[in-house]
């Protein structure tokens, strides 16, 4: 039986894999129940077992999705734990069966279910069929990046990257810091402060860019990107994380000694500044007297 692993790398979890991954794992924690039991592969089948009113309902959705009638989300988190079991059921009994492009939402399933194998297998299937769909691509490059093929990491995150997904930006990043690669971030540097400033950015993931490029600029002695990085952030907000925080702190020493236009400064005076009001802050909730 498959083991899983319930906890998540940051450097290798794509933004659209994080909007429904929770709700797989928990699908799926009688599996990993039943793997404690040493229950053997049979189990694994019996689990993901389907009626047949259930079996013509996923073919019927597989249907509307290859005919663009349905979103690939309507698939997959849309469909809820129960949605996602029905999907890996209906795959186990008609795998050889499944269209191609229906392959790409039973993919991502597996994915997320850390069900890496299988997710492979079928988004190759995809890519060799489907080449330009960058789809494709970001799941193999998750999944590759999961079990460690660094190499196929990097050209899967390329050709997503190459075809259109501005996602891959970040993950291939922090792919790049968690492998040692950290030369290949210099050609995306513009896509990645791009990335930071859009205002269609999740939080999370603008902190977490924010994070890679400080990083970034102290691992590559880059005093200009720390600066472009935090020019027209508001700092009591992206203090707010620890990383974040953490970072600024650390590249204001390290550029200390290069600051000869005084801006580092203005920075660390900045800093201080903001963790003091934020500490007032929590001094006068404390007491109970309104910030």
């Amino acid at each position: 039986m498959h083991k899983m692993n319930l906890t998540l790398n940051e450097t290798r979890t794509d933004p659209f894999m994080k909007l429904f991954i929770s709700q797989v794992l928990l699908c799926m924690v009688c599996v990993v129940l039943a793997m404690e039991e040493n229950l053997c592969m049979a189990d694994n089948f019996v689990y993901f077992a389907i009626t047949t009113n259930q079996a013509a309902f996923i073919e019927q959705r597989l249907a509307a999705y290859e005919k663009g009638q349905i979103h690939l989300a309507d698939l997959t988190e849309n469909a809820g734990q129960e949605g996602c079991r029905e999907l890996i059921g209906y795959y186990y009994l008609h795998s050889n069966d499944i269209p191609v492009k229906a392959k790409i939402p039973i993919s991502r399933t597996f994915a997320a279910g850390e069900m890496y194998p299988q997710a492979i297998k079928l988004a190759k299937e995809y890519v060799n069929v489907y080449s330009n769909d960058w789809l494709g691509w970001s799941i193999l490059g998750y999944c590759y990046s999961a079990i460690n093929y660094t190499n196929e990491t990097f050209m899967s995150y390329s050709n997503a990257i190459r075809l259109g997904d501005k996602d891959s930006y970040e993950v291939f990043a922090g792919n790049a810091f968690k492998y040692g690669r950290i030369d290949l971030i210099k050609e995306i540097i513009p896509e990645l402060m791009a990335l930071k400033n859009s205002k269609d950015t999740l939080t999370e993931n603008k902190q977490h860019l924010i994070s890679l490029l400080l990083l970034y600029s102290a691992k590559t002695d880059r005093k200009d990107i720390f600066l472009q990085t935090l020019q027209g952030e508001n700092l009591k907000e992206i203090l707010k994380n620890d990383a974040v925080k953490k970072d600024i702190i650390s590249g204001c020493g390290y550029f200390a000694d290069e600051d000869t236009d005084g801006e580092i400064k203005k920075i660390r005076l900045s800093l201080e500044a903001a963790l003091k009001s934020d500490s007032d802050s929590k001094t006068n909730s404390i007491n109970g007297v309104s910030p």
